[in-house]
Order: structure tokens, then C-alpha cells, then sequence
């Protein structure tokens, strides 16, 4: 093989790994899934149309294979309309997107005999199987309603498989200094991420002893332990990702 053929096989090479991470990032999600009709054929051209609880949409095209993808999600539940001519209208609630992870949707549209509309609750899968990476998504629930006397979001990282630490100091109230060991790796060797924006203490690459968000604000976070992507960071240790709430059409509070 000449060099200008390995030089093109590498550069395509790193094209094509380009175009599989840059439909994810550190803090957010994406839905796939693909299209078909009752026959189990793919529909191509299908108009798909994702709408957020706040009321942003998003459309995609389902290509010559069925498939669609949207990416870059903030976490959240979404709705997902998809349309085609011959064809009653399909209506997916409720399909959650998890902070790194991928939410696989498989579409069915029924003959449009008369004019009706097919809706669909969305289920989570019990199996993340778009990806090989290991960690455990908190939600809004465990957030709100696990124990937290420093009402710090850190002493809730250690309910992830593989990872450990000691007991925190009830007396910092709200800062941001938890040690976390993940596979046995120093406390240094982690990366922590807020809002895709890198929050490694300078120096230490260990979590800053900084203010942290207040749990009512964040929307959910994640610990990966191990085999994440190159698109998630630069450590041997685990990759800590917190994602704070967007707005909604509804007026949320707490009260204590």
C-alpha cells in the first residue's frame, strides 16, 4: 500500500470517528430510532417532529433506511410526531432523554384508512445498548429525595457501581470538595463537567472546592466508570457530568 493510501484510510478514518462523537457530548443525550409501516418495511421521508416540555421543536427526515437521529438533547422527556402521506399521524410522549445516553425509538405507522391518530407511550429500555459505556444516571427523584444535610449533589456520586469515598463533613454546606475513587484510581484522576463546561479544580484536576449548584436546580447527573468514548474527556478515572434544569411551560417551586 502506497502512503498516500494510508494517509487517506487515516483521514477518513478520523472523519468518520468525528462525525460519532460530535452527536454526543459530556451533558447531553440523542434519540434514534427508525420508521416503519405495518408490513415492517422501512418508511423513508418520513417528517419527524420532536417537541420539548419548554415547546421547542426540532424536525428530522427519516433517510432511504427509516432511520433518524437527534442530537445534542438536554435531558428531559420529549414528544415525538412523525407524519407521512398514506399514513395516520404517530404520536410518541414521553421519551426520555438521559444525560450521555441514547434513547432508541422504533416507529409504527398504521394505514391512514380514515383520518386518526396513533399515540404511543415511550418506555426507557433497561439496557443501554448504543453504547458500551458504564455509569448510573440521578434523576430529579433521588436528587430531591435522598438525604442531603450539606445539600451538596457530591455526596450523592458514590451511589454509582465501582465508585467509593469517605464520609463528608456535614459543616460545608454547599462547597464543593467531595473525594471520589473510581475503580480504585485517585481522586485526582476524574474530570468533572457542569453544563459541558469543564469545573476540574486547577492543578488538582480534582472537583474544585468551589460553590456547587443547588440540587434544586440540577436536572440530573451522571458518574461513567469506564468505557466512555473520546468525546467524554482525558482521564483514567471517571467522568463527572451535571446538567442544571431548563425552562418549562410550567411554573415549578419547592417549599421548606
Amino acid at each position: 500500500m502506497k502512503l498516500r493510501d494510508v494517509i487517506a484510510v487515516v483521514v477518513l478514518g478520523f472523519c468518520f470517528l468525528a462525525g460519532v462523537t460530535q452527536a454526543q457530548s459530556p451533558t447531553t443525550g440523542q434519540i434514534t430510532g427508525v420508521v416503519r409501516d405495518p408490513s415492517s418495511a422501512v418508511v423513508s421521508d418520513a417528517k419527524i417532529t420532536l417537541t420539548s416540555s419548554a415547546g421547542v421543536q426540532r424536525e428530522a427526515t427519516s433517510d432511504a433506511s427509516g432511520r433518524f437521529a437527534f442530537a445534542f438533547l438536554p435531558p428531559g422527556s420529549y414528544r415525538v410526531e412523525t407524519e407521512k402521506a398514506g399514513f395516520s399521524k404517530a404520536t410518541t410522549e414521553g421519551a426520555v432523554v438521559r444525560i450521555t445516553e441514547t434513547t432508541g425509538l422504533e416507529i409504527r405507522l398504521t394505514l391512514a384508512a380514515q383520518r386518526s391518530v396513533v399515540e404511543v407511550q415511550a418506555e426507557s429500555p433497561l439496557v443501554q445498548t448504543e453504547s458500551a459505556s458504564r455509569g448510573t444516571v440521578i434523576q430529579q427523584e433521588q436528587i430531591r429525595q435522598l438525604p442531603l444535610p450539606t445539600r451538596n449533589f457530591q455526596q450523592l456520586l458514590t451511589l454509582t457501581p465501582g465508585t467509593s469515598g469517605p464520609v463528608q463533613n456535614s459543616s460545608e454546606l454547599g462547597r464543593g470538595a467531595a473525594p471520589i475513587y473510581v475503580n480504585g484510581n485517585r481522586s485526582t484522576s476524574n474530570s468533572v463537567i457542569i453544563n459541558g463546561t469543564d469545573a476540574n479544580s486547577i492543578g488538582t484536576g480534582s472537583l474544585p472546592n468551589l460553590a456547587v449548584p443547588a440540587t434544586d436546580s440540577l436536572q440530573e447527573f451522571i458518574v461513567q466508570t469506564s468505557q466512555y468514548d473520546a468525546s467524554q474527556g482525558r482521564v483514567a478515572g471517571g467522568i463527572v457530568a451535571a446538567v442544571t434544569k431548563s425552562g418549562t411551560n410550567e411554573f415549578p417551586g419547592n417549599v421548606y
